[in-house]
């Protein structure tokens, strides 16, 4: 109960560094060091007591051998000296307190006078992975594999060695090295999920699921399985089932991220109605949260309900106010209602920063278009076209292809039209102005298989 306490007050005191510290005066600054030194100290006397107890502990089980709880045996036994011992306890201490600097300068020297010390190494690599040195952390993850005898220790030791190659973005070696750690440890419902989020991650959907589904049977209640398969069928074009899984996951796990991914599953089945009810829940349970206002002022306006969506966005405005979507759509019903200055303005107020540079590209270009400077729309959306993203690339044709059709240069929006859909296959507005274009030709029938491939979807 102590403990507990003591943790608490730790916890708080850091909280009030964090709060406190980036907006004080420099006059006060020292007083925050001061604090922070206070906390740091308190660790320190605890770790070293802490040691302390577990060194008494060790010789009252020697002593008296009956005492020790009947566990499971792993034959992974090393004797250290006291000195040792105590720097091992005390690097536990600070790795179980997220104090990763402090427990890697511990470990790092047990592994240096005891390099064959295997939960010294284990910790050690461990450490490293926390202070995102995933290559180091390899070479002992690595020895753990190759020196341990229980399959305990060389399945963990597999599977750090998959979360490193992840992180690395070395897919195939995480594969392997997942795969491995399922040989070893069965029942590690971590490892089926590793392994499908690999296969997912590369794309492989299919191949994904059946691990997903393997991790749910020895883990019921995990929740991110479920997720995983929703995003999987939702991949897939198996709608139904997604929703399902979807649906599964938010209720084992109430998280606004289900919420949202929710909602936006309806957006992609053109079923605003349904995406409103789920922005709704959000906008309820989590009144912080901007993309709840955006979504309900997007989905209003894609139902014609023009005034409610202004409400919401000017709500989700006054809340957020540097906001960059929620900024983005006020200036795109600029752009719409012919409010050039306001359109102008707001765009002012969107940071150029590499995140949002592409989507302000495409508003800017249909800016210039608007107010009729179609060599400048053009010269903007040709940024687009050189962008490593496909679906940015084909935004830059489609935008160019509504350049060209507004000023009645119908051959060349249909290529860059075209185009874009070659780019982006599931994106169906290019299909639209494809067959907009055949009709303005003449070519009814084109017209009416481009817009007949839009009912079908």
């Amino acid at each position: 109960m102590y403990l507990q306490q003591w943790l608490d007050l730790c916890q708080n005191a850091l909280g009030e560094i964090r709060t406190g510290y980036p907006q004080s005066p420099e006059m006060e600054t020292k007083k925050w060091r001061n604090r922070l030194l206070q906390v740091k100290e308190s660790c320190d006397l605890m770790l070293k007591s802490w040691a302390v107890i577990e060194e008494e502990i060790a010789h009252l089980l020697q002593e008296f051998p009956d005492l020790n709880p009947q566990e499971e045996e792993i034959d992974e036994e090393f004797w250290l000296n006291e000195s040792l011992l105590r720097q091992f306890r005390q690097g536990q201490g600070y790795y179980d307190l997220t104090m990763f600097h402090e427990a890697a300068d511990m470990f790092k020297g047990i592994t240096e006078r005891e390099p064959d010390f295997l939960l010294g190494r284990l910790y050690m690599g461990l450490t490293l992975f926390q202070n995102n040195a995933f290559t180091q952390a390899k070479e002992h993850f690595n020895w753990v594999c190759q020196n341990a005898k229980h399959p305990a220790f060389i399945g963990f030791g597999h599977l750090l060695l998959g979360c490193c190659a992840v992180r690395l973005q070395q897919e195939e070696q995480a594969l392997e090295s997942f795969s491995q750690a399922i040989a070893q440890l069965p029942e590690q419902a971590d490892a089926w999920f590793n392994l499908g989020a690999s296969h997912f991650r590369q794309k492989a959907f299919q191949d994904a699921i059946p691990y997903f589904y393997h991790a749910l049977s020895l883990k019921e209640d995990d929740w991110e399985s479920m997720y995983y398969i929703a995003c999987c069928y939702r991949e897939l074009g198996d709608w139904n089932s997604q929703s399902f899984w979807r649906l599964a996951a938010f209720e084992k796990s109430n998280h606004p991220h289900m919420m949202e991914a929710i909602a936006y599953d309806y957006e992609e089945m053109h079923q605003p109605t349904e995406a409103i009810y789920w922005y709704q829940r959000l906008q309820m349970n989590h009144p912080r949260n901007p993309v709840a206002y955006h979504g309900l002022a997007w989905n209003y306006w894609v139902m014609g309900e023009y005034e409610r969506s202004s409400l919401w966005l000017k709500k989700g405005l006054s809340l957020f106010p540097s906001n960059t979507n929620l900024l983005y759509m006020y200036a795109w019903m600029c752009l719409i209602e012919k409010d050039f200055v306001k359109a102008e303005h707001t765009l002012q107020m969107i940071p150029k920063n590499k995140h949002s540079s592409s989507i302000l590209t495409a508003v800017r270009s249909r800016y210039w278009e608007q107010v009729g400077d179609y060599e400048v729309a053009l010269q903007t959306a040709n940024q687009l076209l050189n962008q490593p993203d496909k679906e940015v690339r084909a935004l830059g044709h489609f935008q160019k292809g509504r350049i060209w059709l507004d000023q009645g240069q119908v051959k060349q929006a249909l290529t860059q039209f075209q185009t874009a859909r070659e780019i982006s296959t599931k994106w169906k507005d290019p299909l639209f102005f494809e067959g907009l274009c055949y009709l303005m030709e003449g070519k009814t029938e084109r017209s009416q298989s481009c817009w007949n491939q839009l009912s079908d979807s």
